[in-house]
């Protein structure tokens, strides 16, 4: 994600604040900035958002804020986005989407990672995908880190998830389950790609490689990282309405090589 440009440092401030936005929104981006393409919260019938439930949410949010500021070190927030100028090669035009996540280290070196759940329409996994995940998961046992880490769950827990809509205008009626998610584990790097699995933002899974155009290409794609590849993972990353896939294998000789394709959701209401 780093040599693609999807991200950048941020403020620890500002990840906070993006994503108690988005629950206030009602929808993955600022649709003020784009066109309507779901009902506002004030004229949705189910709507149960009210100023009361904002000045909740947002105590929990300042709490479990601190609470990261007063038990973790070497903290560090970034912006998840796809770069501006790779929108000029998308076919259709897409609201400029982004996740923000925080990610520290613990008091006995194992590192804690925060992020958003993150909403999928648009390849073939959303359906299993959009569901409420689990708040907290672990690479192993959890570490001596346990009384901040319970305290997290208490916060997580109290920050109910809230749906939200995605397109929804024009018959798509897509909605899903706003909130936050964390991950532990030994290093930085495993404790973010556990935090955006569990935030549904990445999809991750060994499995034969399949390109199903028919073309003799294709087939010969298949055929070679089939047969000369070992550990083939598929990696899925999601922003919303703008997917990126990479399909990778691992040579005899311990090289990676593989493919990316990208794909992108047709909103037509």
């Amino acid at each position: 994600m780093i040599s693609e440009g999807f991200v950048n440092l941020t403020d620890i401030e500002i990840a906070f604040k993006h994503w108690q936005n988005i629950e206030e929104w009602g929808t993955p981006t600022n649709q003020q900035e784009f066109c309507e393409y779901a009902p506002p919260r004030s004229e949705r019938k189910e709507n149960t958002w009210n100023e009361s439930i904002a000045n909740e949410r947002q105590g929990y949010y300042q709490q479990l804020q601190q609470l990261v500021k007063n038990n973790l070190q070497n903290i560090q927030a970034y912006n998840l986005s796809v770069t501006k100028a790779a929108h000029q090669y998308f076919e259709w035009e897409h609201p400029y989407f982004s996740v923000s996540i925080v990610v520290g280290e613990t008091s006995d070196r194992h590192w804690f990672c925060l992020a958003p759940s993150v909403p999928d329409q648009v390849s073939d996994n959303y359906r299993d995908r959009n569901q409420p995940t689990t708040q907290i998961v672990y690479e192993e046992s959890p570490s001596q880190a346990t009384q901040m880490i319970t305290e997290v769950k208490i916060l997580l827990n109290n920050l109910t998830p809230i749906t939200n809509y995605g397109y929804y205008h024009g018959g798509y009626n897509y909605t899903y389950q706003h909130q936050i998610v964390g991950a532990l584990a030994k290093t930085k790097t495993t404790a973010i790609e556990l935090a955006l699995q569990a935030a549904t933002m990445v999809f991750l899974e060994k499995r034969t490689v399949e390109y199903t155009d028919g073309r003799y290409s294709s087939r010969k794609l298949n055929q070679f990282m089939n047969q000369c590849l070992h550990n083939r993972t598929d990696y899925n990353i999601s922003f919303w309405d703008v997917g990126y896939t990479y399909e990778v294998g691992q040579t005899p000789a311990g090289d990676w090589l593989g493919v990316r394709s990208t794909s992108e959701f047709n909103y037509n209401p």
